[in-house]
Order: C-alpha cells, then structure tokens, then sequence
C-alpha cells in the first residue's frame, strides 16, 4: 500500500493578489490572462508599481502544483511536496503553510537567492494575468526530491512551469526516468499557454514514455498540437498519455480515461476570480480519482472549481469548505 496518494514537484511561491483594470495592464505591458517570468528587477518594478496603487488583497503560499496538493490535503488525502526556497521569511511562510496543513514537505534551501513570488493580477472580468519571479525555484535539483517518498506514492504531479529552465527541466526528466522503475505513475500538467508556446519542445522531453495523465485547459492542448482544432488536439495528447483531461473554462471539461471520452457541463455561478480554477480542478480530480472512475472524478472536480472562483485566491476560506464540499457532492 502506498504511503502517499501523490508527490508533488513544482514551484515554491509566495503569491501576492492585486486587482487591477485593463488600463494597468496595458501599462504594465502584460497580455491579459496569462503568465509572464521575469527577472528579479523587472519583476520588482512591477511590483512596486502595484504597491504605490493599492496594498494586495492577499499574500499566500502558491504555485501550480502546490495549490493542488494542499486542496488534496484539505480533502483528506496523504500528500507531499517538494520545491525550493530561499533562507528567508519567504521560505520559511512557505514551509510553514504547508506543513500546518498536513502537506509532508521536503523542501530544500538555497542561501543564495531569494524565494519566488508570482503577481497575481485580478481584472473586472475576473480573468487573472501573472507576472512570476521564480527565484530559488529555479535551483530544484534531484538531490531535493526525497527517493524513497517518491516510491511510496501512487502518483507523481509535474508542473510544465517546471521545463522553463535547464536545471528543473532535467529533474523532472530524471523523476519520470525513475519512476519507471517503480509503480508510481506520472502526472503532468501543461500549466500555462505562453509555457506551451514558449517551451513547447521542452515539455515534449517530459514524454520519455506515455505519461498515464495530462491536465490542460483548451488553449494549452491546442497551443501544444499546433492546431486550431480541439478535435486534432485530442489525437494528439492519446499519442502521449494514457488519459488526458481538458479544461474548457465555462463550458466545462472534456476527459478522455484511456478507452471513452467524458464530457461535463460548466456550471454558472457568480464569479469573483479565476486564480487557482485550474489546479482546484486537478487536485479535486485525483482526490476523488480510483483509475476507474473518470466520469465521477470530473463531476467532482468541475463542482469544486466552480467553488474556488467564488472566492478571491487558489484557496478556500477553511478545511470546512473542502468537507462541505465532499458532502455536497455525495
């Protein structure tokens, strides 16, 4: 049996929420709905420019795979996490947060930069655009990742953000080469357009073999097939992974589980912000996720993401609110 249900591997971030309207956007220069890596002093700048303009509306720990992993843990589920930190207050709220929330961590130190953090900018549409310095989360080496924890988990959680340097990169390569070797399986998430677009052949070398799942939204699988055609996209994602999961924001999903296509409705509901809709989405899914039960998985995980966007951030106001949930749903 195994000791954890996933281990997760990405990105250690603080994020800081800001709401914003299209005119700071513009002046910001960042396209809308998106995500933007940026060196330290660029990143700094834009910061600053924010903090003259109005304080956040929240500064939590985030990151793609993190979000998901603590929902996970919210739902009951034994889960583990490993990134990189700076030694800094940063880091430490970082670990902290995750620890009080039942997440085993193995995250490392490293003394010489400083902790990531992702602005998390919030339009009248709702829409959330982010600007990241990645900072010590670009240093995760091997050495970080805890071997024998990986072998007790019945999944590993990749992030796409992950390909965009060579040191994470090729990590998350020797973490599916090893994995191999035991019976954990490989999850990867997509993560972002401008990712896929940007570092496209990057995230192919995470394909060494068919990868059991992939999550992404709808602009994501077609950004990653090059096509314009959703329907070409699928037969693209069954050549690398055994199921695939596809976002399609307000109209709901589409879930193929490695012999049938399932597909759920959205659900309308009064939103306030889109942040973290998609990595509620996928810890809800493997959560409630057996490998038998797609068509369950995806119900549960669309209700939950219509949840989260009700609420400002990646995250639920209480444990209550995940239980409730997982009650509702029943």
């Amino acid at each position: 049996m195994n000791l954890f249900k996933l281990y997760g591997i990405g990105n250690a971030l603080l994020d800081y929420e800001y709401k914003v309207n299209d005119e700071m956007l513009n002046e910001m220069k960042l396209s809308k709905g998106t995500m933007l890596l940026n060196e330290y002093d660029d990143h700094s700048k834009l910061h600053q420019y924010l903090k003259n303009i109005r304080p956040p509306e929240k500064i939590i720990p985030g990151g793609s795979v993190a979000n998901s992993v603590f929902a996970m843990s919210q739902f009951g589920d034994k889960v583990c996490f490993s990134g990189k930190v700076a030694n800094d207050e940063t880091g430490d709220n970082f670990i902290s947060c995750l620890n009080k929330s039942n997440v085993t961590t193995y995250i490392n130190k490293n003394g010489n930069q400083k902790s990531g953090e992702c602005l998390v900018l919030i339009s009248p549409d709702n829409e959330r655009t982010m600007n990241t310095y990645l900072g010590s989360s670009n240093s995760l080496s091997f050495k970080d990742i805890d071997i024998e924890s990986l072998k007790k988990s019945e999944y590993v959680l990749i992030e796409g953000y992950l390909v965009s340097s060579e040191e994470t990169l090729n990590t998350s390569i020797k973490i599916i080469e090893i994995v191999q070797n035991f019976n954990t399986k490989v999850v990867i998430t997509l993560s972002d357009p401008n990712i896929v677009n940007f570092f496209r052949d990057n995230i192919k070398k995470l394909f060494i073999r068919k990868a059991d799942i992939v999550f992404c939204n709808e602009q994501e699988a077609l950004n990653f097939a090059e096509t314009d055609d959703l329907s070409n996209a699928k037969d693209f994602l069954r050549d690398l992974t055994d199921a695939f999961i596809i976002t399609l924001g307000s109209k709901g999903a589409i879930c193929f589980d490695g012999s049938n296509y399932f597909e759920v409705d959205g659900i309308d509901v009064e939103s306030k912000d889109f942040t973290g809709a998609g990595d509620m989405f996928l810890g809800a899914f493997m959560h409630k996720y057996n490998g038998k039960n797609a068509y369950e998985a995806i119900n549960f995980a669309n209700l939950c993401a219509s949840k989260i966007i009700q609420v400002y951030g990646a995250k639920l106001n209480n444990k209550k609110d995940y239980s409730d949930l997982i009650e509702s749903f029943r």
